[in-house]
């Protein structure tokens, strides 16, 4: 059986230092951590999660609050909970996923049966219903988002003014004067604060840039949203203008929309879609892309939990910085 001195010595560091990566209780060098992860993955090696959690009185699991229906985007979803569950595999600790439907009553009774050492919340709302009870608890949380008030609790996000600055700006080098943005028809200023700092700040690029801007709110959630577009699509292919979209669906039923009235962007109109790299080699048309990075914004959420689990003080807001991939196809 593979044993955390076994890793040590591949990694070449002490036990006390593979004990250390695993639970964040010491600052151990991103450099470091990485030797001891590859070692732990080429070993195949498994904490005893059931042994320290005896020893040290802890579940050792932590509970991820997410909601799953159908309007959940998986293609966003997907690269945060295999990232989380991942980084905490790696620290010897499991990941509960508590249906968000349950709101602050499924928190609570988790925590109060010590199911949970500490919880990861996604799907934070500009005034979230569920941080008051959340704060009350005590238990060690992380908010995935950026609400109004955050009560103290801290906060991991993608920087989604960046993600705007970065969209916006692709588009004068590929000769756009004329954009519209196209939001969210679930997910609108009103209730995440991401979707109004993303329409904000591209409204406020596009001005600096003398770009012809405009917002579009698909009327209803689906492809019936996006078609109600279909004149503004048809003028932008005809003057040469292009499209941003906050999310890979929406991405995907424009890419749709233009092969039925025969548009071909890259040529007729450019696109610029929010998605992570790895999916747009399942686009049928290259899309430049701005990347939410999940997987990095995951991983400090982790790193941040388990500061919070060692009893140390961390930031109340971390946000991490997106990077854009041009995809577009050339000109005719």
């Amino acid at each position: 059986m593979v044993t955390a001195k076994d890793v040590a010595k591949l990694a070449g560091v002490s036990q006390a230092t593979v004990s250390y990566v695993m639970s964040g209780r010491r600052p151990i060098s991103e450099a470091t951590k990485k030797r001891v992860r590859k070692a732990m993955n080429d070993l195949g090696y498994v904490p005893n999660i059931n042994a320290r959690s005896l020893a040290g009185g802890k579940a050792g699991i932590i509970g991820v609050v997410v909601q799953m229906d159908e309007n959940t985007q998986m293609a966003e979803l997907r690269p945060f909970l295999v990232s989380i569950m991942h980084e905490a595999w790696c620290k010897g600790y499991n990941v509960m996923l508590i249906p968000a439907e349950e709101g602050a009553e499924g928190v609570r009774h988790i925590v109060l049966q010590g199911m949970v050492d500490g919880v990861l919340v996604f799907d934070i709302e500009r005034h979230d219903k569920r941080l008051p009870a959340i704060k009350e608890l005590g238990v060690p949380a992380v908010l995935i988002g950026v609400p109004d008030d955050s009560l103290g609790l801290p906060c991991v996000d993608v920087d989604y003014r960046r993600i705007a600055q970065l969209v916006v700006n692709h588009f004068p080098e590929v000769g756009v004067s004329r954009i519209a943005v196209f939001g969210d028809a679930i997910r609108g200023p009103q209730q995440y604060a991401f979707s109004d700092f993303f329409a904000d700040e591209s409204r406020a690029v596009a001005s600096v840039l003398g770009l012809d801007y405009q917002l579009f709110v698909p009327p209803e959630v689906g492809w019936r949203g996006i078609w109600a577009a279909t004149d503004l699509v048809r003028e932008l292919a005809d003057c040469g203008g292009g499209i941003a979209l906050r999310t890979p669906r929406a991405l995907e039923y424009v890419i749709q929309l233009c092969t039925e009235l025969g548009i071909v962007p890259g040529r007729d109109l450019a696109l610029v879609g929010v998605y992570v790299d790895e999916w747009g080699d399942q686009l049928r048309t290259p899309v430049t892309n701005v990347d939410p990075v999940p997987t990095e914004v995951s991983r400090v959420a982790v790193d941040v939990l388990f500061d919070l689990l060692s009893g140390k003080r961390v930031p109340e807001t971390r946000l991490i910085p997106p990077h854009i991939t041009v995809r577009d196809m050339p000109r005719l």
